[in-house]
């Protein structure tokens, strides 16, 4: 018999970074939606490194007596053309996403087609040889530049450059609930369609994936529902899902 997915909703953001809602109340709201664990990932660079202790202190004293498990986490981007080093094991930090854009994300947009693909690629690369990297945070979010109005519009061969470079680094690609939001131009339905073939083919090459909402706010906490139709309908079960 095939396992379910589990509830589970590991990117989420607070007023450390660019969310609405505090860890408190974060927490409180997936208790009260019988979410099984949780990671409040706030924007490292938002963060600071003055506020950086308390903001490890902050959730993991609201954990204590969450009725689910909540991880220490963190969402950090690139700069330059490299990860920073975070010292994930000595600050306590259970799961890390990186997502390639960073601060130079409008310098993308003067690039051409061919050299967007280029750099997310080689973003990739990186990310993935990077071990304190385990998530890639809402991949082939391209659908902002104006050369990528629908998801297939990326040429094909970047997908499966990082599907091959996730499986070669054990890290797992996000199936985050907003993605949408990153194809604005797109068709709710074709952009849906056009990801689960994506979704399918990381499947069929044996990588794995994380569930989570990109949550900015408290009423956000735990929306995975579209992350739980794509990862069932490509046949994911919680084998299929990371550990936590």
């Amino acid at each position: 018999m095939a396992k379910e997915l589990p509830n589970i909703d590991l990117h989420i953001h607070t007023l450390y970074s660019d969310g609405t809602s505090n860890v408190e109340d974060a927490i409180r709201q997936a208790a009260s939606n019988g979410l099984e664990a949780i990671a409040i990932t706030d924007h490292y660079h938002m963060i600071g490194t003055e506020r950086f202790g308390g903001y490890v202190s902050e959730i993991v004293s609201n954990s204590k007596s969450a009725p689910l498990r909540v991880l220490v986490g963190l969402e950090i981007h690139l700069q330059g053309a490299s990860i920073p080093f975070i010292g994930k094991n000595e600050h306590g930090i259970d799961l890390v996403l990186a997502d390639p854009i960073g601060g130079g994300a409008d310098d993308l947009k003067g690039l051409r087609k061919n050299q967007i693909l280029e750099y997310f690629a080689e973003a990739y690369s990186s990310i993935c040889k990077n071990p304190e990297v385990d998530i890639i945070a809402h991949p082939l979010n391209l659908g902002r530049f104006d050369q990528f109005r629908l998801f297939s519009d990326i040429d094909p061969w970047l997908p499966e450059h990082l599907i091959k470079k996730a499986k070669e680094g054990n890290k797992y690609l996000e199936v985050m609930s907003g993605m949408s939001w990153w194809f604005p131009r797109s068709e709710v339905d074709r952009f849906t369609k056009e990801y689960t073939a994506f979704i399918r083919h990381g499947f069929d090459e044996g990588v794995r994936f994380s569930i989570g909402s990109d949550a900015h706010c408290v009423h956000g906490v735990g929306n995975t529902v579209w992350s739980r139709k794509i990862l069932s309908s490509v046949g994911a079960t919680c084998d299929d899902i990371i550990k936590v």
